[in-house]
């Protein structure tokens, strides 16, 4: 069952995405048709190979050498796909069992939006807490920048507080 706050953060980010539709729009390169299909099959193939399956190796085919991730709760950013790289493997590390379900995904120019639902059990360190072995459920959005046929640049935006309550047993799924 959602939580009071999950769903907030849905209804928050299905605003988000339709609001920004029109941003997106007057702000990216016009583009085909079959060339938003190839961008968003993109990122759903990342997706699937990079996060749900942990295949580290794909990160060099689907993502620009100097990617940038901008972290948007805390306002950090990763910069080039070995830095993602160990980021990733990291994160798989707290959460082996990490899965990440799209829930809607919009294309325009070379942006791609996405709204996802991301599961996994704390099995090993997190942000320098230790693992506590509980299994969290969030929502997440992400806005991500393709160039030549790779992803260039993410805006990344998690459900941060949900995953933190959930992670110190006060729920709100």
């Amino acid at each position: 069952m959602i939580g009071v706050h999950s769903r907030r953060f849905a209804r928050l980010v299905v605003a988000s995405l339709v609001a920004v539709t029109p941003v997106i729009t007057g702000c990216s390169k016009p583009i085909s048709e079959s060339a938003l299909e190839a961008n968003k099959s993109l990122v759903r193939s990342m997706n699937d190979q990079v996060w749900n399956q942990g295949n580290l190796d794909v990160i060099d085919e689907v993502y620009a050498p100097d990617f940038v991730r901008h972290f948007l709760p805390d306002g950090s950013v990763l910069r080039g796909i070995d830095s993602f790289r160990e980021h990733v493997r990291q994160h798989r590390e707290a959460f082996p069992d990490w899965k990440e379900e799209i829930q809607q995904i919009v294309a325009e120019g070379d942006l791609v939006v996405l709204h996802f639902v991301s599961t996994g059990t704390n099995a090993g360190s997190w942000r320098g807490s230790p693992a506590t072995g509980r299994k969290i459920r969030i929502h997440e959005m992400s806005i991500l920048r393709i160039e030549d046929g790779k992803i260039a640049e993410q805006w990344l935006l998690p459900s941060i507080f949900s995953m933190q309550q959930q992670l110190a047993g006060a729920t709100d799924e």
